[in-house]
């Protein structure tokens, strides 16, 4: 892990941040605060580390498999592997991308999938592309973002793509090796329905947020898998506003009927905020209908 004095602001500045720009900031609305990365704040002493790990391998242990995944030594190894691992992480964001929660997510998925192939639409810092490389080491691994200027981390194995994964010529590639990892605020029915056509059936997605709560999100991409998947939903559109801006959905646009047409299954994750303490995380894994079933709408 990176001494602890490369993670903290310069004392000068978090003086400072306390004294001038803190109470400045307060009053003007704002909450002003260190850019360190949430697993900075960790547990030390042993027995709280073990718990925390326990607490969170329990709960990713029912998430494998409820997925129909798992992992040969259960995900404790992997959790307190992971634990030592991410204080080398070399991306440190605080706001945007995954935090520590997510993060452990995406490694144990990847663990147990274990890819050949790994699709990244939406790069940001480059986080993902270093947790899904820690994963996988083997794995191809293509990375797709509009905008790549925010790189922090450029994985030197893998191809990056300035642009939609969807514009983009994959032949020649085994997908159905593949998975497709989706943290782009973008329609994750439209993602369902491109990688279906492109073979690829193994899919994860962040920030699947339920209607009723996806007024607190920002950028949300919607439809998410669980407004499609929601069993309870009628025809009526679902509304809600965010910023001053109104948003709607219908559950019955072709879009979306033809996404879930073709999800055979999908589970989302304890977002692990009460095993680990840290922020909630938003992960959802989808698995597809192999192609040629499950295509009427």
């Amino acid at each position: 892990m990176p001494p602890a004095s490369a993670l903290r602001p310069h004392p000068l500045l978090e003086r400072l941040r306390r004294r001038l720009l803190g109470p400045l900031f307060d009053r003007l609305g704002y909450d002003l605060v260190p850019a360190v990365p949430d697993w900075t704040h960790r547990p030390l002493s042993r027995r709280e580390t073990e718990a925390l790990i326990g607490s969170a391998a329990v709960r990713l242990d029912a998430d494998l498999a409820a997925c129909g995944l798992a992992l040969p030594g259960g995900a404790w190894p992997e959790v307190a592997a992971f634990w030592d691992l991410i204080g080398t992480a070399p991306v440190a964001q605080r706001r945007g991308g995954n935090g520590f929660n997510g993060a452990l997510q995406l490694y144990v998925l990847m663990r147990a999938l274990r890819p050949r192939i790994v699709i990244e639409s939406g790069v940001f810092r480059g986080l993902t592309t270093w947790i899904a490389r820690q994963a996988c080491p083997e794995a191809e691994i293509l990375c797709f973002d509009p905008d790549l200027s925010g790189l922090r981390y450029r994985d030197p194995g893998a191809r990056y793509h300035a642009r939609d994964w969807s514009a983009c010529d994959l032949a020649g590639l085994d997908l159905a090796q593949a998975v497709g990892f989706f943290d782009d605020h973008i329609s994750q029915a439209r993602r369902v329905v491109e990688a279906r056509a492109r073979g690829i059936t193994r899919l994860i997605f962040d920030d699947d947020a339920a209607a009723h709560r996806l007024h607190a999100h920002g950028g949300p991409a919607f439809p998410t898998i669980a407004m499609l998947m929601d069993a309870a939903a009628g025809p009526e559109p679902v509304r809600w506003r965010r910023n001053g801006r109104e948003f709607v959905y219908r559950p019955d646009d072709p879009e979306a009927r033809a996404a879930r047409a073709v999800i055979a299954a999908s589970h989302a994750f304890d977002d692990l905020h009460a095993a680990t303490g840290y922020s909630p995380a938003r992960i959802t894994y989808v698995a597809l209908a192999p192609p040629g079933s499950g295509d009427s709408t």
